[in-house]
C-alpha cells in the first residue's frame, strides 16, 4: 500500500470536522474496541493541531459542518452490511450525504459507490419508499471525489501490530493494525518486509517504533504444534535477530496478555477452527510467561523499552480479569485499559508508574 494522510488535503485547522459512520452510527460504548478506533482518529486529529472535532450521534446532523471524514467500521470488508435493508434510517443518513456540501473523507478503505448500492436494491421489499428521495448518480459522485486517509499525519514515530496493537498508542504515533496478524507469519515474511509492506512507509523514515505481536499465536497456533514451548522459544529467538535488523533507534516491544479465564464467551470472528483458544490455560500462560521473559531479556540486552501490563490486570488467580477486556465478549482490552485514554485524551492513570511515555 501507498501510505496517505490526512495532512497532506490541505484541510484548514480551524474547520469544524464531523466523524460518522456510513449506513450506520458509529459505535459509541466506552469499553467497545469499534468505538475505541474511531476515537482514536479523532485523538490524532486533535493532536495535529484541528480542534473542532466531533464524533456524531444517532440523530446529529452536518449542519455547520465544513469537512466529513466516514468511518466504514473497523470490521469492514469491502461491502456494506446493509442488517435491515434499505430503510428509513439508511435513507435519511445517505440523504445527508447526497445534500452535504462540504469536504469529504474516507478512513482506511475507499469509499464504497453507496449510489450503485441503494440502486440494486431499490425494488426490495425491505426498501423503505422514502428511497425516492435518494439521487443513485449524485451519490456516486460523491463517492468518486472522497479521498481515502489511512494515517493522520506523518511523523517518525509508529505503532505496529495486530487487532490489539494500537491499545499501546500514546500521542505521536502513527498506528498500523492489521487483524489477525500473527508473529509466525511475520517473522516468516520478514519483519521489516512486512512494516514496509503493511504500513506504506519506508524503515528509514522511522525513528521509534512500538511492536505488539504474539496473542494470536498463543491463543489459537502454538500449542498446535508438535512443541508450544519449543516455538515460542525460536519465534522469540528469531523476533530479536529481526527487530535489530529493522536498524530503528527507539523500540519498544510490548508484552503479551495474560490469558483469561476459559470461561470468557467470544464472537464469532474470535473463532479460529470453531474452538476460542487450543491449548489449557496453564500451558498457554506458560508460553505467555516464557515470550514475556524473553522480550525482558533481549530488551535490557539491546537497550529497548518493554511495555507491560499492570499487576492490577490480573486476577487472583493469575487470569487476565474481564474487568479490563472489552464488553460484552470479545478478546480485546476495554478502551478504559488502554495506555492513553482516548476520551479524556491523557495518559491513563491505570498504567501509572509502568508505562509511562512522556
Amino acid at each position: 500500500m501507498s501510505a496517505s494522510f490526512f495532512t497532506d488535503f490541505n484541510v484548514p485547522k480551524n474547520a469544524r470536522i464531523a466523524i460518522d459512520g456510513l449506513e450506520r452510527v458509529t459505535p459509541k460504548a466506552k469499553h467497545s474496541h469499534n468505538s475505541a478506533w474511531v476515537q482514536l482518529y479523532r485523538t490524532m486529529l486533535l493532536a495535529a493541531g484541528w480542534k473542532n472535532v466531533d464524533i456524531l450521534g444517532q440523530r446529529d446532523t452536518y449542519e455547520g459542518y465544513d469537512v466529513l471524514i466516514v468511518s466504514l467500521g473497523i470490521a469492514y470488508g469491502g461491502a456494506i452490511n446493509y442488517f435491515f435493508g434499505i430503510d428509513d434510517n439508511v435513507v435519511w443518513r445517505f440523504k445527508r450525504i447526497q445534500d452535504f456540501k462540504g469536504q469529504t473523507f474516507v478512513m482506511n478503505h475507499d469509499m464504497p459507490m453507496i449510489g450503485a448500492s441503494v440502486k440494486s436494491r431499490w425494488t426490495n421489499k425491505s426498501t423503505s419508499k422514502d428511497v425516492v428521495q435518494l439521487d443513485p448518480e449524485r451519490l456516486d459522485e460523491i463517492c468518486r471525489n472522497t479521498r481515502r486517509f489511512d494515517y493522520v499525519e506523518k511523523t517518525r514515530n509508529l505503532c505496529f501490530g495486530d487487532s490489539h496493537s494500537f491499545s499501546t498508542y500514546y500521542p505521536g504515533q502513527m498506528v498500523c493494525r492489521n487483524d489477525g496478524l500473527t508473529l509466525f507469519s511475520t517473522l516468516r515474511d520478514g519483519l521489516g518486509s512486512k512494516i514496509e509492506e503493511r504500513s506504506g512507509l519506508k524503515l528509514s523514515e522511522l525513528d521509534s517504533i512500538t511492536i505488539y505481536l504474539g496473542n494470536i499465536d498463543v491463543r489459537h497456533h502454538l500449542m498446535r504444534t508438535q512443541d508450544g514451548l519449543a516455538e515460542i522459544q525460536r519465534l522469540a529467538t528469531e523476533f530479536e535477530a529481526q527487530v535489530k535488523g529493522l536498524g530503528i533507534k527507539n523500540v519498544e516491544l510490548v508484552n503479551l496478555l495474560p490469558c483469561e479465564n476459559e470461561s470468557r464467551k467470544l464472537p464469532g470472528t474470535g473463532l479460529f477452527k470453531g474452538t476460542p483458544f487450543y491449548g489449557t490455560w496453564a500451558e498457554r500462560t506458560k508460553l505467555v510467561e516464557t515470550f514475556n521473559a524473553a522480550q525482558d531479556k533481549m530488551s535490557s540486552v539491546n537497550g529497548w523499552r518493554v511495555f507491560r501490563w499492570p499487576a492490577k490486570f490480573t486476577n487472583s488467580s493469575g487470569e487476565l480479569d474481564f474487568e479490563y477486556m472489552e464488553r460484552p465478549k470479545s478478546i480485546h482490552l476495554s478502551p478504559q485499559s488502554y495506555r492513553w485514554n482516548l476520551e479524556s485524551d491523557k495518559f491513563n492513570s491505570v498504567h501509572d508508574g509502568v508505562n509511562n511515555v512522556r
